[in-house]
């Protein structure tokens, strides 16, 4: 029943049955304990806070397989840290002023809301409310955390977000938020504005086809919208002059975002892969006013060539793979610039001599073998292409 190394672990425990004796039997230097198979349906800290520590300290709890239902938290708790994994948690309370706990984990459990509850926690800096059943939140519970960095909110049944902080400071010290793999349909991103430590904003894999609002946010370096329903996306009015990475793979996008150049004044990582953009719109022009782009993955699209003239980009790597390419024109290039062309099917390619070895370092399955014409390639000779009419099965 009862293991300590590092740490303690106790297994099928039924302390109505047995009693808490076994507690007793806890080294006062541990400071975790592993409760698996926990028989209760009332969990209260106060069981957890029989065990008695040396010196005050405090204790790292976490609760697996149990068929706990309910959970009080005092406030005289000496818990920092609580894990409460694949239980039949649906109700959590939490007393005034907590003023220990700094991390709170609730995952695979019952939940169908937030409780309002959570915004006793003092002290805490990470909440994960994960796997459960919540399908709607109200921002507000979490604005006045001053201590709160991380709130975790991915894997839940969440269709709608609400948010209405009367007055005063919003969200002091939060940086990360994740919402991904939830049922949002569509998003007010004016509510992430009072934010300003915010970092990461994780909408992906929903069911958003719209944005409302403007997304005013100086501090945002990381945006990820992937695997949503977005078909067309708008940045007007946007101001994210710290973003750096934009990930919008796996929706069905005709065309960039419109506005994206002025919003995004320094990306540098642009994720695009499977979406459905063409050479409409000025593809490449807008693409190349991008000056800190370094990164730019366009693969899985239905781009039919690449052409820029008399421009020198300062972007490092461009993917090209799977896409009906037929034409390519490469501008020069800052050093060590690449584009990967795999599984295209390209009948002309336009290329500096001077950059021809460095640039093409990836152009397996493609139907032409090119090569410089003449010996000299720096003496300005055309590249010749020839048709290979095997059929490469890598890109079956």
């Amino acid at each position: 029943m009862l293991e300590c190394n590092h740490a303690c672990t106790i297994s099928n425990w039924t302390p109505d049955v047995e009693g808490l004796s076994v507690l007793n039997n806890i080294p006062n230097n541990v400071q975790h304990i592993h409760f698996r198979y926990l028989n209760v349906t009332k969990l209260h800290s106060d069981l957890l806070d029989r065990v008695k520590l040396s010196n005050d300290e405090t204790l790292q709890a976490t609760i697996q397989h149990s068929p706990i239902q309910q959970a009080y938290l005092s406030s005289r708790t000496n818990i920092t840290s609580l894990l409460l994994l694949d239980t039949n948690l649906s109700d959590i309370e939490i007393e005034p002023h907590n003023p220990k706990l700094e991390i709170l984990t609730i995952m695979k459990s019952r939940l169908r809301c937030v409780p309002d509850s959570i915004k006793q926690l003092a002290v805490v800096r990470v909440i994960d409310v994960i796997g459960s059943l919540v399908d709607s939140v109200d921002l507000s519970l979490f604005c006045k955390l001053q201590h709160l960095q991380v709130l975790n909110l991915m894997q839940n049944k969440i269709s709608f977000l609400n948010y209405s902080c009367s007055s005063g400071v919003e969200f002091p010290s939060l940086r990360v938020i994740y919402l991904a793999h939830n049922l949002l349909t569509t998003i007010g991103m004016n509510d992430f504005n009072g934010m300003k430590l915010l970092n990461i904003l994780d909408l992906s894999n929903n069911s958003l086809h719209s944005l409302e609002g403007q997304l005013r946010l100086s501090s945002l370096t990381d945006l990820k919208l992937s695997h949503n329903h977005f078909t067309e996306l708008s940045c007007c009015g946007w101001n994210l002059s710290s973003l750096t990475n934009l990930d919008i793979n796996n929706n069905t996008l005709q065309r960039l975002p419109t506005c994206m150049e002025d919003a995004l004044p320094i990306v540098s990582y642009l994720n695009l892969v499977s979406n459905v953009l063409s050479n409409d719109d000025n593809i490449w022009d807008r693409l190349a006013s991008l000056s800190q782009l370094t990164l730019l993955d366009l693969s899985y699209n239905r781009l039919t060539s690449m052409v820029w003239d008399n421009v020198t980009l300062s972007t490092r790597y461009i993917n090209l793979r799977n896409n009906p390419m037929k034409y390519l024109n490469i501008p020069m290039a800052i050093d060590g610039f690449n584009v990967d062309m795999g599984c295209t099917t390209f009948d002309q390619l336009e290329i500096s001599s001077r950059s021809f070895n460095n640039t093409l370092n990836a152009i397996y399955c493609i139907p032409i073998r090119c090569s410089w014409y003449g010996e000299l390639a720096y003496s300005g000779n055309p590249l010749k292409c020839d048709k290979i009419m095997e059929e490469c099965k890598m890109c079956i």
